[in-house]
């Protein structure tokens, strides 16, 4: 508590203070200066209107190329600025990035800033329609309360993201605002049916539509819903392509990634340890040019070596759990197909065009975009508990009742072999 109370102030103090030095002195104002100042070298051009001025250091193509802002051939002007106030757990900033296309469409030439914690840097910095992001914390908080914005979207219904959405000097803004008396407020009627959803389970079980269809609604976007995007390094590709090579012969051959994890919050949104060593003994048993690569992160690290130790193959790989988000995903960029639950390797593989076969059960499947066929979804039939929110302890739970059979026919389907699924499996098919 004493550390909060102590950010707090230092926060107030560093904001007053600014607004006191800029008053008495009359200094040329820091919060719009948009020109040329009286004190700059008048035989030199600083477009600071640029996407790429730094100020702080030379811009890339200053030192990639040595171009100066009078004759840079990659002047790019900026006419709004946009923030993105988005804190959630990594998936959930992952799929909001797919309002960013319509989002720089609807601004014109936006410079686009998105505001989320330390987890969700690197992976938002790969996405090409963000200019800059910042992590959550003072430094960004002291650049926020200087600044002013042409819009903020602050699309998080919690009680920190809509403070900072309050707090930002901004035209307009969209989404959630924390008021006065410490209550989360709508902007708007999307905004207010999202904010219902995240209070009742019973609105929650009933909603019929898709998080990012939420979103687009919230944002007032009428575009169909693009697909997030993610774009690695090419020497990133590299290293996974050899690390592969350690474990498989190079040549044709289907590559199916299976991810373990379900998060620790609710454990029942993938299959256990016992079911996930049938779909695999199922998948190697029936292709001869399959592999499967066992990935997680590091909480699947006891999980993924009994696995590895129960399943005698040459054709199981276990990929390792203590790769950073941008290795992690650059093993996935390598499968045909991945296997999984509604967690984070869901909104990775979308983000890289990977398509996935997904088990859902605690979580809501309509939440999720199937992006025209790049997610199958797959669910147990004939639970009415599904979509529950919690972890269950009953003996048939949401995912020990999926047929195993049915889920390899359906992951080697989408592995673009030619097999159709068995119709009297015991599950349905939500794709």
């Amino acid at each position: 508590m004493e550390n909060h109370i102590a950010l707090f102030v230092e926060k107030l103090l560093t904001r007053e203070i600014l607004r006191w030095f800029l008053t008495s002195y009359r200094l040329p104002s820091l919060l719009a200066f948009q020109g040329e100042s009286q004190y700059m070298d008048k035989r030199l051009v600083l477009r600071q209107d640029c996407r790429h001025f730094r100020g702080s250091k030379p811009c890339i193509h200053n030192k990639l190329n040595g171009y100066e802002c009078q004759d840079c051939a990659e002047y790019s002007q900026v006419d709004n600025r946009v923030l993105i106030i988005k804190l959630d757990a990594i998936g959930d900033v992952l799929r909001t990035l797919s309002i960013l296309p319509p989002l720089r469409k609807k601004h014109k030439n936006p410079y686009v800033v998105w505001i989320t914690r330390s987890q969700s840097v690197e992976i938002v910095r790969a996405c090409p329609y963000v200019d800059e992001v910042w992590e959550y914390d003072v430094e960004a908080l002291s650049k926020l309360h200087v600044m002013a914005w042409d819009c903020v979207y602050g699309l998080s219904n919690d009680s920190c993201s809509s403070a900072l959405t309050a707090i930002a000097e901004a035209k307009e803004k969209v989404g959630f605002l924390l008021s006065r008396k410490g209550i989360i407020t709508p902007t708007n009627k999307a905004a207010a049916m999202w904010l219902t959803l995240a209070v009742f389970d019973r609105v929650k079980k009933q909603n019929e539509l898709s998080y990012q269809k939420i979103m687009y609604d919230i944002c007032g976007f009428s575009e169909p819903i693009s697909k997030p995007r993610l774009l690695l390094p090419d020497n990133l590709k590299r290293w996974a392509g050899d690390l592969l090579s350690q474990f498989m012969p190079l040549g044709e051959k289907t590559i199916i990634g299976v991810n373990t994890g379900s998060g620790r919050r609710w454990p029942k949104k993938m299959l256990d340890t016992k079911e996930t060593i049938k779909v695999i003994k199922g998948l190697l048993g029936r292709k001869t040019d399959c592999w499967v690569l066992l990935l997680g992160g590091p909480d699947e690290v006891a999980k993924n070596e009994e696995i590895a130790g129960q399943v005698s193959s040459d054709r199981l790989a276990n990929m390792g759990c203590n790769h950073t988000l941008l290795q992690f995903s650059a093993i996935m960029k390598q499968c045909d197909v991945i296997f999984c639950g509604d967690t984070l390797a869901l909104h990775i593989a979308t983000a890289l065009g990977v398509p996935a076969l997904a088990v859902f059960g605690p979580t809501s499947l309509t939440e999720i975009y199937d992006y025209e066929g790049l997610i199958d979804k797959v669910h147990a039939e004939g639970l009415d508990c599904l979509c529950c929110y919690s972890d269950c302890r009953k003996g048939d739970d949401c995912m020990s009742v999926i047929s195993i059979e049915y889920l390899i026919e359906r992951i080697i389907a989408k592995a673009k072999v030619d097999v159709r699924p068995p119709k009297s499996a015991v599950a349905h098919d939500s794709s």
